[in-house]
């Protein structure tokens, strides 16, 4: 039998092994029963026809000029939907829209093995604007039909990945308002005189106010969205008129049938690039110009509603803007085909 020092030592293996092997144990079973759970949430699928409130949450504010947010309930993922299914998640207070109406479309789209944004871009929406029909997708168009701009859908498709698994493909759609939206303000004593008639259209008047030497802005509406950097690109409503006259110095774009433009903020006139940065989108402004700040000829009254900011690539790039015929959607039937009509 050991004695002295190498007992010593034998009976402190055996107790280190005696504390040690337990705890290894015990480790091994606690990893592989985490391993098992992990493995479980993971491969949990909820059925994709299910009601939606029992498949996933959509987060964010219509008009906030940032993309919403798609969150599968427990960490699931959704098996292929029988069919393309339409949800409204929140109804518009604004203008109805209906075949042939002008629309401001916001598009996203998410995957629903586990709820990542898919749009393939930075800001994770893209814009579609035209005139409601069948451009837009056939889903879209059916889904957003007769709602109110400020409504947000949810449409569900069958998809397949890339590895040929099924799941669903998931398109939140936010109807913007096509005019200014927010707080009315009351603008400063000498500001040109805006009226709206019931068809949306505008009238401005100076009449009996001396001509600007500097620029300045009035805000009527002041929006609650983003605000406006130098390089944006903008959808908006305009008009020009002359500071004397009253004429009319472009085409309007203000009107319930009319359509919203595209105003390019490093390619607009001196007067409007300078005074719009900084406004928030949603806003109605008054620009009282003088002519060194316009086209050079005479003062103007500009009126400006912003409407989003778009967030394609710069003026001249390719991909899914107004413009183009690339879908905004790719690989989506219920996305939108990209098209501007002028």
């Amino acid at each position: 039998m050991p004695r002295g020092p190498l007992a010593v030592g034998l009976i402190g293996v055996v107790v280190l092994a005696m504390i040690l092997v337990p705890l290894a144990v015990n480790k091994l079973v606690s990893g592989r029963n985490g391993t098992g759970a992990s493995t479980a949430a993971q491969s949990t699928v909820l059925d994709g026809n299910a009601p939606l409130s029992q498949l996933l949450t959509v987060s964010g504010r219509v008009g906030s000029g940032v993309a919403p947010s798609v969150e599968l309930n427990g960490d699931a993922s959704l098996s292929a939907p029988g069919s393309v299914l339409t949800d409204v998640v929140q109804t518009g207070k604004g203008r109805a829209v209906s075949a042939g109406t002008p629309v401001i479309l916001q598009v996203s789209q998410f995957s629903g093995l586990d709820g990542r944004n898919t749009t393939g871009n930075e800001a994770g929406y893209k814009l579609w604007q035209g005139l409601l029909g069948p451009e837009v997708g056939d889903y879209i168009n059916a889904a957003v039909s007769g709602q109110h701009e400020g409504a947000r859908v949810v449409l569900r498709e069958p998809a397949e990945e890339e590895d040929g698994s099924k799941t669903t493909k998931i398109t939140v759609v936010d109807l913007l308002p096509t005019t200014a939206t927010g707080e009315a303000k009351q603008p400063a004593e000498g500001t040109p005189t805006v009226t709206e008639g019931p068809d949306g259209s505008i009238t401005v008047s100076s009449a009996g106010l001396p001509a600007p030497t500097r620029a300045s802005t009035e805000i009527l509406i002041k929006g609650t969205g983003p605000q406006i950097g130098s390089q944006d690109r903008l959808i908006a409503r305009t008009t020009m008129v002359s500071w004397t006259s009253g004429q009319p110095l472009d085409k309007s774009t203000f009107g319930n049938q009319e359509q919203p433009k595209q105003l390019d903020m490093s390619n607009a006139l001196v007067g409007v690039s300078q005074n719009l940065v900084d406004i928030t989108v949603g806003s109605r402004v008054v620009l009282s110009l003088p002519a060194e700040q316009a086209q050079g000829k005479e003062s103007v009254v500009v009126v400006i509603d912003v409407l989003a900011k778009d967030p394609a690539q710069p003026s001249g790039a390719s991909g899914g803007r107004a413009g183009s015929e690339s879908s905004a959607i790719p690989g989506s039937s219920a996305g939108p085909t990209s098209k501007e009509h002028s």
